[in-house]
């Protein structure tokens, strides 16, 4: 096995996140992680898979206002990872199977304005030029 075949990740539309998902289960690989970045004007999600010793992640940048599908209906242990984006990043993540409905993190919406902790806020005053943190 080359070190290409060992670890791939392919940039797809958030609309093909459940096809592909479910493809890959169907070919015994199972769930490792879900990442998420905050990006510029939005968020970049990362679900990655592994097989024996491969390694594939699925990759897509969302919108702060994009629905986000769960693939809780695929691999039920997703769950957790998607609340907690939802929760630290404010993402709208569509039908997860065990929705805590904001509860994962005791987190205040603070001056994201609803947007999650770990989103982009842009700050305004004296010591700041306006910029994005």
């Amino acid at each position: 096995m080359t070190e290409k075949e060992i670890q791939t990740i392919d940039e797809i539309e958030p609309g093909r996140l459940l096809p592909e998902t479910d493809a890959l289960r169907s070919a015994g690989w199972r769930l490792v992680q879900v990442l998420c970045i905050s990006s510029p004007g939005g968020s970049e999600l990362s679900y990655s898979f592994g097989r024996g010793l491969a390694m594939k992640s699925l990759r897509f940048r969302a919108l702060p206002d994009d629905e986000v599908p769960s693939i809780t209906s695929i691999y039920p242990a997703a769950f957790l990872y998607e609340n907690e984006i939802r929760d630290l990043f404010g993402l709208r993540i569509e039908r997860i199977g065990a929705d805590w409905l904001g509860k994962v993190y005791d987190v205040a919406s603070g001056p994201t304005g609803g947007g999650g902790p770990f989103s982009k806020v842009t700050i305004t005053g004296p010591r700041s030029e306006g910029g994005t943190i």
